[in-house]
Order: structure tokens, then sequence, then C-alpha cells
């Protein structure tokens, strides 16, 4: 197994388990979620975390199905969704941040969302680079 191949699986659990984390964050303890990021819960926003938590759990089960996929085009794909995905969360985090209107306990979740990120646009570069090489 290479060191990429190796990399993607680490990366995929880990992003998985990060997504079952935040489905049962935001599906069963919303208010407590909302309320350690800075924010005031309420109906509306509880609403919206249960809908965004099912995003995470299907995010969740797709990662941790893939996570012994072959380099492949479908593989590609993935790297390519969840590394755009992790990058814009922690974008739109630190924009929050900046703005104040979230508290510091943000930059922890900045942080992981930039590793993970980078680590699967890392992966996918590296196997556009491996293609061009055969």
């Amino acid at each position: 197994m290479s060191k990429i191949t190796n990399l993607y699986k680490i990366v995929s659990i880990a992003t998985s388990l990060l997504f079952l984390y935040l489905f049962i964050q935001l599906f069963f303890y919303s208010d407590s979620f909302v309320l350690d990021i800075g924010l005031q819960p309420s109906e509306t926003v509880s609403i919206l975390c249960r809908r965004a938590s099912i995003f995470m759990i299907g995010l969740s089960v797709l990662l941790f199905s893939s996570k012994s996929l072959p380099q492949s085009i479908a593989r590609q794909i993935i790297c390519l969704s969840t590394g755009i995905t992790m990058i814009g969360l922690a974008c739109m985090g630190s924009y929050e941040l900046i703005r104040g209107t979230v508290n510091s306990s943000m930059l922890q979740a900045i942080i992981i969302e930039t590793t993970l990120g980078a680590s699967f646009l890392f992966v996918l570069l590296k196997n556009r680079k491996a293609n061009i090489v055969q």
C-alpha cells in the first residue's frame, strides 16, 4: 500500500469521525453546540442545526465507506469535494471569528478543518501527479 493510499485512508477515517461527532452534536445537542461557539440558541437555529446534521452523517458514511478505495477517478472526486468542503468551512469560520460573531473556540475547528482539507487536496494533487507520470 502506498503512502498516499495510507494518507487517504487516515484522513478519510478522521474526517468521517469528525462528521459523526458533528452529527451527534448538531442533532442531539444543538443548543449547547451553538452556545459553545458564542451564539444564542433559538428554535430556528435548532431546526437548521438538525437539518445540517443530516449532511454530516451522510458525509461520514461516504468517507468511511470509501476509505479503502484504490486510486481512481471516484477517489479523486471525493478528495476534491471533501477538500473544498473543509477549506470552505475553515474560511467561513475564520470570517466569522474575524467579524467577532463567534468566540475563540472556533479556532480549534478552523485548525482541524484546514488540516483535513489540505490533506485531502494533497492526496488529490499527488494522485494527479502519479497519473501524469504513468
